[in-house]
C-alpha cells in the first residue's frame, strides 16, 4: 500500500546524489537524509505500532530526519516547539504518554524540569543498522500537530497518510509543480503549515532551504540569500510576506529566481501585496485557504489583474481533491451574497483530535449535502460566493461577539483598519468582563500618533457601535514563532 515512506523510498532511490534539504551550515542529499532517517527509525524502540515519538522541532536539517526516522520505526511523529513553555510541553507528554523524544544533544537541557521517564535520542546515539521499511497503509497516522487555537489549551490534530498524500498529489499536479522547484521554507517545522514544504519536497524530489529565521528582519539580505540558493517557491503567513513589503527590499535586491509566492493563514493585505506584485509583476500570487483539521488547504485563488490596496482577496474555489459546502442551517447556499457556514469534504481531513472523542464528533460530521452521506470537516468559518462562484470569507464564528446589542465581526474591524496609512498591522480583541473592544496597532513609519489620535480617525471608518473603547499603540506587534499575530500576549494586556 501506499505511504509517504513508499513515496520517499522511491524519490531517494531516483534522486540518490541530489541535494533535498539544507539550512545555512549543513546539507543531505536525499541518499543521506533516507540513511539517517532509518537509523533513527532503528534506534527507536517503543514496543509497539502506531505510537507517538516526539520531536523536539529544531529548525535545522536533523528534524525532517527525525520525522521520517519516527515513520520507520512504525510509529507517527509529534512536533514540539523547543521554545514552548515547560508547563505546555509537560501537558503534550502527559497527554500523549511518549516514551521517546528525538532531538539534539543541545536541547537535552530543555527536558530537565519536566517529568519524563522515557529515552531522548540525539544524532549521536544512533546504531550503524538502518530500519526497514515497515508495514503500514495510508490509513496509519503520520503526525500530530499541536495548537493552542481560540483557548491557549494545545489540542493535537492527528493527520493520515492518506491525507497527506491527497493534498500533496493533487497540489503538485493542480500548479504545475516539479522537481526543479526549489522551496525557500519559512514556516518552523512544529508548525502545521511546515508539512506542506516537506511532503512537497519528498513528493517531487525537489530542494527545501530552510531560510535563516533572522533574515527576516534584515529583507535585502534574505533576498540575496534567496538567490543564492536559487529559491524559486515560496508559502509563507502573510506577516512575514508583508514585513518584506514594508521594509522594501526590492529597489536594491530583487529575487532572481522567484516564480511562485503562496501565502496562508492569515488575511494577506493587499496594500503589502501590492508592492511586491508592482516589484515583481511576473511571479505567480496565490491566496490559500484551509485548516489546521486539513492536510494541506481547500481552496486558492490566483492574484491578477488590479486590486486596490484597500481590497479583500478572495478565499478562491476549491481544489479538485475537496469539496466544499455552505450551509445556513441545514440548507445548503448557493446563491452570491447569502453568508452560510463553511463545511469541507475530503479525503485530506485528520483522522481525530486526539483523545477528544466528544470535540471530534462535534466537529468532524457524517452529512448528506444532496449528494448522499459523506465525512464532513464543520469549519466554524462564515463565508459566501461572489459572482465568479469564489468563496469570500465573512467571519469566524469564535471572532464574532454581541455588543450594544449588535452582533461584531472582529475580523472586519481589522480589515478596515489596516487599510489606513497609518496603521502597519494590527489586531482587534474583545473583553468581555468590561465589554470593551481594543484595537491593539503597530503604526507605519514617519507616523507618531497617539492612540486617541488613531481613534478619532477610526471613527470616520466605523460605526460608532464598532469603534474600539480603548486604542493601544505598540512599538512591535507581538509575533508567534509561525509569524502570526500572537493574540495570547495581546489578551494579557487587556
Amino acid at each position: 500500500m501506499r505511504n509517504v515512506l513508499t513515496q520517499f523510498e522511491a524519490t531517494a532511490a531516483r534522486l540518490p546524489e541530489k541535494r533535498a534539504i539544507a539550512d545555512q551550515s549543513e546539507s543531505f542529499t536525499y541518499g543521506q537524509l533516507r540513511d539517517l532517517a532509518r537509523r533513527v527509525g532503528a534506534a527507536i524502540e517503543t514496543g509497539e505500532k502506531n505510537r507517538p515519538v516526539g520531536v523536539l522541532a529544531a529548525r535545522d536539517v536533523r528534524t525532517p530526519a527525525f520525522f521520517l526516522g519516527a515513520l520507520y520505526s512504525g510509529n507517527y511523529y509529534v512536533p514540539i516547539d523547543p521554545d514552548m513553555p515547560p508547563e505546555k510541553k509537560q501537558a503534550i507528554l502527559d497527554e500523549t504518554g511518549m516514551t521517546v523524544i528525538l532531538g539534539t544533544e543541545e536541547n537535552r537541557v530543555l527536558l530537565e524540569p519536566l517529568r519524563f521517564d522515557g529515552i531522548y535520542l540525539t544524532p549521536d546515539m544512533l546504531p550503524l543498522q538502518c530500519a526497514a521499511l515497515p508495514d503500514g497503509g495510508d490509513d496509519d497516522p503520520l503526525y500530530m500537530v499541536y495548537t493552542s487555537g481560540s483557548t491557549g489549551k494545545p489540542k493535537g490534530i492527528l493527520k493520515s497518510h492518506r491525507a497527506e498524500i491527497s493534498y500533496i498529489e493533487t497540489c503538485c499536479e493542480y500548479f504545475g509543480l516539479s522537481e526543479d522547484e526549489v522551496i525557500g521554507n519559512q514556516t518552523p517545522f512544529f508548525f502545521d503549515a511546515s508539512g506542506k514544504d516537506l511532503y512537497m519536497m519528498i513528493w517531487l524530489g525537489c530542494t527545501l532551504e530552510i531560510l535563516p529565521t533572522k533574515l527576516f528582519s534584515f529583507p535585502t539580505e534574505l533576498m540575496e540569500y534567496m538567490n543564492e540558493r536559487r529559491v524559486s517557491f515560496i508559502s509563507w503567513v502573510p506577516t512575514a510576506i508583508s514585513i518584506v513589503a514594508q521594509l522594501n527590499p526590492f529597489s536594491l535586491v530583487k529575487p532572481e529566481y522567484l516564480k511562485r509566492v503562496f501565502f496562508v493563514g492569515e488575511v494577506m493585505p493587499m496594500k503589502y501585496l501590492n508592492k511586491w506584485r508592482r516589484a515583481l509583476p511576473e511571479i505567480q500570487y496565490v491566496n490559500l485557504y484551509g485548516q489546521s483539521e486539513l492536510a494541506g488547504v481547500c481552496c486558492c485563488f490566483e492574484v491578477r489583474g488590479e486590486w486596490d490596496d484597500k481590497a479583500v482577496l478572495p478565499m478562491g474555489k476549491p481544489l479538485p481533491n475537496c469539496r466544499v459546502y455552505l450551509l445556513d442551517g441545514e440548507a445548503v447556499v448557493q446563491e452570491p451574497g447569502h453568508i452560510g457556514e463553511l463545511y469541507i469534504v475530503s479525503d485530506a481531513l485528520a483522522l481525530e483530535y486526539f483523545r477528544d472523542s466528544e470535540k471530534t464528533a462535534s466537529s468532524f460530521l457524517m452529512k448528506d449535502f444532496g449528494e448522499g452521506t459523506v465525512r464532513c470537516f464543520k469549519t466554524g468559518d462564515m463565508a459566501q460566493y461572489d459572482g465568479e462562484g469564489n468563496l469570500v470569507f465573512a467571519a469566524r464564528s469564535d471572532f464574532q461577539i454581541k455588543h450594544m446589542g449588535r452582533r461584531i465581526e472582529l475580523g472586519e474591524i481589522e480589515a478596515i483598519a489596516t487599510t489606513l496609512d497609518e496603521i502597519k498591522m494590527c489586531c482587534c480583541l474583545y473583553n468581555p468582563e468590561k465589554q470593551w473592544i481594543y484595537l491593539f496597532a503597530e503604526l507605519s513609519d514617519g507616523y507618531a500618533l497617539s492612540g486617541q489620535q488613531l481613534r478619532s480617525i477610526l471613527r470616520g471608518k466605523l460605526t460608532d457601535y464598532m469603534l474600539p473603547r480603548k486604542v493601544v499603540i505598540l512599538d512591535r506587534m507581538p509575533l508567534n514563532p509561525n509569524g502570526k499575530m500572537d493574540r495570547q500576549t495581546l489578551k494579557a494586556q487587556m
